[in-house]
């Protein structure tokens, strides 16, 4: 009985093992996946906006608005649909699938209706005949369920500019009547076009926004500026419209910057000085600027969302200040920060503590120098060191020389060596006595070639390291030895 034991305890832990596993083994049926949304990109298309009114010096407003319109439009990322739009598409996916089911129906019945004249067996005849019925009662059924149930539709779809403006393009706005082929033909959901005109020494540009579900034009609004203040009115306008395509609740942005003449832009554009807004501003990501008189700029990005406002505070601290004097050993010499002109040395002017400061100084006589050096709190003086007059164009010359003998001995030495080699391949081909005293002169012309070739090498490495050590060695400009603290 004890040998048995064994046995039932492994039989007893195959079966528990199997039994426990059977349910997970046994295969249930699977979820269906939730169906993707359908219409999941909004397409617009911009068009060449209509200058013929306009005179020809001003004809570049129109490309100016649409390229600004462009650029706008490109921080918009989805468009909200509204409750017509929405249902509008929900209809044109819906048609589309009961139209594709109830053609795949159709198309399976014909071929049921044709095997009565195929001429099979009859075994043949009622085999294929018990397939296709299964197939279209399968179809029948999918016809049903798609009758039944609408499609799903994003309802925030992804918004895209059409390939023809990606590419840089503006197509030609259609005619009156040919608006939706024109959507059609873009692959677009509804496109924007307008006209800039002449009003009372003014300009007066309109734009009107096209879409599909409608059928018609949607959105309308112009502006009216004056030539000063062109870019203004086009970014204003370009605003209005981006909020009109998004379809999404404008979002307001108040900036407040100290000092109060700080001057603050928003996404490159002027917004005020020392206060900005609360203005209305298209949702998404905005650029801020700051900046004031010695005191550090400042920059950043601020997300702005749909009927929200966003408040931003800046303090530009103060730029740490210190003195540098300017002295050259020639005398007097005319002292520049980048292209501003300072004074004539010596000279004492301010430098900022955290950025670097270009000096350029040029004598009477037709000398310069100059360096980029940082900001310090003490008296730094800066002594240009000239090079001598001459020096280094001179070894620019040799330089030039040598390379152009390179130039020149290179295929010189080439040309002997296939002379001499075409001189000794005849003496050994035919054996002539004659032939061996000019094979042996232009061996010794083609090695006295290469002599010299390398000879014109060398000195082109010789001349090029002159003329790069004394570039690099005249060209020094500057030693700077620190001074005591300049008394405030």
């Amino acid at each position: 009985m004890s040998g048995i034991t064994p046995v039932r305890r492994a039989v007893t832990l195959f079966l528990l093992c199997f039994f426990g596993l059977a349910p997970a083994l046994h295969p249930r049926g699977k979820s269906a996946a939730p169906a993707e949304p359908r219409s999941a990109e909004w397409v617009l298309a911009v068009t060449a906006f209509d200058v013929s009114a306009l005179p020809p010096a001003r004809k570049a407003v129109g490309d100016l608005l649409a390229k600004s319109l462009i650029a706008g439009l490109g921080a918009v990322s989805y468009r909200m649909r509204s409750s017509a739009e929405y249902a509008y598409y929900t209809d044109y996916a819906w048609s589309k699938d009961r139209a594709a089911a109830a053609k795949a129906l159709a198309e399976k019945r014909a071929k049921r209706d044709e095997l009565v004249f195929q001429g099979h067996p009859e075994w043949k005849y009622l085999k294929e005949l018990r397939a296709i019925e299964k197939e279209i009662e399968k179809l029948e059924l999918d016809l049903k369920a798609v009758s039944d149930t609408p499609p799903p539709v994003e309802s925030e779809p992804a918004f895209s500019l059409a390939e023809t403006n990606k590419a840089g393009g503006f197509p030609e706005a259609p005619a009156a009547g040919g608006e939706y082929r024109f959507c059609v033909n873009q692959k677009a959901d509804g496109f924007l076009t307008g006209s800039v005109i002449e009003y009372y020494g003014r300009l007066y540009a309109g734009v009107k926004l096209y879409t599909r579900y409608t059928k018609s034009f949607q959105y309308e609004d112009a502006v009216i500026f004056s030539i000063e203040d062109t870019r203004q009115g086009i970014e204003e306008l370009t605003a209005r419209v981006t909020a009109a395509v998004s379809a999404s609740t404008p979002a307001s942005i108040a900036v407040r910057g100290e000092p109060a003449d700080a001057v603050i832009l928003i996404d490159g554009a002027f917004a005020g000085t020392g206060e900005a807004g609360p203005a209305a501003h298209p949702p998404g990501v905005v650029e801020v600027e700051s900046f004031a008189p010695d005191r550090q700029s400042a920059r950043y990005e601020v997300e702005l969302r749909p009927g929200e406002l966003a408040e931003l505070y800046i303090n530009l601290p103060p730029l740490g200040d210190g003195e540098l004097t300017v002295t050259v050993p020639e005398g007097e010499a005319r002292v520049y920060q980048g292209a501003l002109y300072l004074g004539n040395t010596p000279l004492q002017v301010r430098s900022t503590g955290d950025r670097a400061a270009f000096f350029h100084i040029e004598t009477p006589d037709g000398k310069a120098a100059s360096a980029i050096t940082g900001g310090a709190d003490t008296a730094v003086r800066l002594t240009p060191v000239f090079p001598p007059e001459g020096r280094v164009m001179k070894t620019r010359r040799q330089f030039y020389g040598s390379w152009a003998r390179f130039w020149v001995a290179l295929p010189t030495a080439f040309l002997f060596q296939g002379i001499s080699d075409a001189q000794v391949r005849a003496y050994n081909t035919s054996g002539n006595a004659n032939l061996y005293q000019g094979a042996q002169t232009g061996q010794i012309i083609s090695v006295g070639a290469w002599v010299i070739f390398g000879l014109v090498t060398a000195e082109v490495l010789y001349r090029a390291g002159v003329y790069i050590y004394s570039s690099w060695k005249d060209v020094d400009p500057f030693t700077a030895a620190p001074q005591p603290p300049a008394i405030p």
